[in-house]
């Protein structure tokens, strides 16, 4: 009942104000702004994450005010695939891409003066994104890694990985659809064949940790943008930093406290299988998960937020 409740929720959306700002358009839609000339009262921000991170309903909080649109995975298709060819390093032309986003920034900034991109697929050729897109401010979203990991397993991650021992890397999952395939992607080289053998909570937190640290890497790279790190566990449902998000992206129409607690159900994003929690891992999967993560990505209880 609650995922047909969830379903509903976000049908409905999808239909309103807040959603059709920043819906799917045609090409034909977006090549009529391609003239449009972006100033210094435009701003644009990307945020990046592994997913499963409140990507989704922290681009909401900005979609719901007027001066700015909040999208989260418009593109899902072509951004799936950025993913896939820049993790694998495939000799594929991306100048295709990068004009989509260009033009989808030029519809959003024309229309609505400002931009924020949420895409947990634009987690690999940060520093690419940002000389072809230019963004005044990135964000690097972070959730807990337990918390994660939970939410990617119900979302159905990596279900049917032990069909096939003679799988391949890189590959194509063919289990749901092109865009999923694209995103789930694998260990390059002989690590692929140690990941064969973890389990599938091995293989999430190998997801996990290699995403975050990719960023993380990334983020340490750039300069002269204004950077934010941003976990979930201290902006959740918090109205004081919702408060601070407005005065520093002078959000228009501050909502009143009752009005941001709300825009967490225009964001259902909920998987359709049993959570499976950490008090029910086995003492394998314990242990793959704290391998992995201490191997790869150990920094996230070093990281503070600071919006």
């Amino acid at each position: 009942m609650n995922d047909l409740i969830y379903k509903i929720k976000s049908r409905l959306y999808r239909y309103s104000k807040e959603g059709k700002k920043y819906k799917r358009p045609s090409y034909s839609e977006l090549i009529k702004f391609k003239n449009f000339q972006r100033t210094n009262d435009n701003n644009l921000a990307l945020s990046f994450g592994a997913g499963r991170c409140g990507q989704n309903w922290f681009a909401k909080i900005f979609n719901s005010h007027n001066n700015w649109v909040g999208s989260g995975e418009r593109f899902p298709d072509h951004e799936a695939f950025y993913r896939y060819i820049t993790y694998y390093n495939l000799p594929v032309n991306k100048d295709g891409f990068y004009r989509l986003m260009d033009l989808a920034i030029k519809r959003d900034m024309a229309l609505y003066q400002n931009s924020l991109i949420a895409c947990p697929y634009l987690s690999f050729g940060i520093q690419e994104l940002i000389e072809k897109l230019h963004p005044n401010y990135i964000f690097f979203n972070l959730r807990n890694p337990v918390s994660s990991i939970e939410s990617f397993y119900k979302k159905g991650w990596y279900l049917y990985s032990d069909d096939n021992k003679n799988l391949q890397s890189p590959l194509i999952d063919i289990t749901n659809n092109q865009t999923r395939s694209f995103s789930r992607i694998v260990p390059r080289g002989t690590d692929f064949e140690k990941w064969k053998e973890l389990s599938r909570i091995g293989k999430i937190a190998f997801f996990w940790a290699t995403i975050n640290r990719a960023i993380y890497d990334e983020f340490q790279k750039v300069n002269n943008i204004t950077k934010y790190y941003i976990k979930l566990e201290d902006i959740n449902q918090n109205y004081t930093l919702y408060e601070n998000l407005v005065k520093k992206f002078g959000l228009k129409e501050k909502l009143k406290k009752n009005e941001f607690l709300n825009i967490i159900n225009k964001a259902p994003n909920k998987g359709p299988e049993k959570k499976y929690v950490y008090k029910d891992w086995t003492d394998l999967e314990k242990k793959e998960f704290t391998k992995t993560i201490d191997e790869i990505f150990p920094y996230y209880e070093s990281i503070e937020t600071n919006i």
